[in-house]
């Protein structure tokens, strides 16, 4: 079977490695000389790397993009990892890892790893359930502005552009909002995210809000359920 095997930069071989058994990755080759070497392994997926004393984590421009089966099942076993051993999800600096996302080609995270690589993991929509879910909504006034502030907060990771993107395109009063109890939903998450990100503080009046709404939906409804594992994911900072 032909397949491709990045080889990637790291400052410490052996830092680098412990960080991807923390993953869940298992070692089939660790050696310093003549030349600091590894090789990690998850399920089929294969990884090389070398020791460079040069590379900056800061400065390393290296991606690679990993396609698996079920990136949900990944994230977990990742996160759950990171959890176990170093007791929390760094969601910034470096090491870090991003919360799951549903994109317009398919649903990711991001890995960056002690050598400043970039993974990008995710699973094409085509292989996944409800792909569009979080991204889409009902509204015919708000649907293309939603999808629109919606990839700009996780697919450019741009709080600001979403920022200035809601106040333009949606009413100040985001509580009172015209639209179904549903797409209500969607929307206060994208912007109690933004605000949290934004100002380091939930938004309260939103929150509030989306409390009211869980309190009056039928909680057995699988739409519902994942719209509230969503808001606990953003409020937790999972």
């Amino acid at each position: 079977m032909n397949k491709i095997i990045p080889i990637l930069p790291c400052q410490s071989i052996k830092e680098q490695v412990a960080f991807y058994e923390y993953l869940g990755f298992e070692i089939i080759q660790i050696s310093n000389r003549p030349n600091p070497y590894a090789v990690v392994r998850y399920g089929a997926l294969e990884m090389h790397f070398y020791g460079s004393k040069r590379t900056l984590p800061n400065e390393n421009p290296t991606m690679c993009y990993l396609v698996v089966d079920d990136v949900s099942h990944v994230y977990d076993k990742f996160t759950s990892g990171l959890k176990e051993n170093i007791g929390k999800i760094p969601r910034s600096g470096i090491p870090r890892i991003s919360k799951l996302k549903d994109l317009a080609d398919d649903r990711r995270f991001v890995v960056t790893d002690l050598g400043g690589n970039t993974l990008f993991i995710g699973t094409p929509n085509a292989k996944v359930n409800e792909p569009s879910f979080f991204r889409t909504i009902e509204s015919i006034d708000f649907a293309q502005k939603f999808e629109i502030l919606y990839d700009l907060m996780y697919s450019k990771e741009d709080v600001h552009s979403a920022f200035n993107m809601m106040v333009k395109f949606f009413p100040e009063d985001l509580i009172s909002i015209n639209v179904e109890h549903l797409d209500s939903a969607k929307i206060l998450l994208v912007a109690l995210d933004i605000l949290l990100q934004r100002n380091k503080i939930v938004n309260q009046e939103i929150n509030d809000r989306l409390n009211e709404l869980f309190n009056g939906c039928d909680m057995q409804n699988p739409d519902w359920k994942k719209i509230l594992q969503k808001y606990n994911d953003i409020i937790d900072g999972e």
